[in-house]
């Protein structure tokens, strides 16, 4: 999975990986234990990193994960691929946060979400409490009347009662 996804992005975040790959995972843990993986036998580094600010607004920083040359041959079996069409690992973007490849995979992820399910609607089993009924219209327009002739001040909360 994770070899499929380098293999045509090339640089990307356990994050990004994940919403490639696993969108309806909550967390990017199992990726980052892949990448681990798949790092132990040589077949992917992470050579840098790239800072971010998350939905709370908290900076982040994040490892970036790239394919090795032994790493590439392997994603070129998996995407049944020759090498020399495969490209580069992009090992130099890598040191820089690859803020250009990074943008890439976010606009493909975007491109590829999955269309949510709709959801059938629940059928309630217990009818709510009818809502009291409204104060009477007559009470409404009494209020209004007891202001009449009097001079309106631009701030609403303001009170009149006090005004000759």
């Amino acid at each position: 999975m994770i070899l499929t996804a380098l293999g045509v992005v090339k640089v990307a975040t356990a994050a990004q990986l994940r919403r490639l790959m696993a969108p309806g995972h909550a967390a990017n843990q199992t990726i980052l234990n892949g990448a681990k993986d798949l790092a132990a036998h040589g077949l992917v580094v992470s050579l840098g990193s790239a800072k971010s600010v998350n939905a709370n607004g908290n900076r982040v920083t994040e490892k970036l994960w790239n394919l090795t040359p032994a790493g590439l041959e392997a994603a070129g079996v998996v995407l049944e691929r020759e090498v020399r069409d495969m490209g580069s690992t992009a090992k130099a973007s890598v040191a820089s946060g690859a803020p250009h490849a990074r943008k890439v995979t976010d606009t493909i992820t975007a491109f590829i979400q999955p269309v949510p399910v709709p959801t059938k609607p629940v059928v309630r089993k217990n009818r709510p409490a009818p809502l009291p009924a409204a104060a009477p219209p007559s009470h409404r327009r009494a209020s209004a009347r007891s202001t009449r002739g009097r001079p309106k001040s631009s701030c609403p909360s303001a009170d009149l009662s006090s005004t000759p």
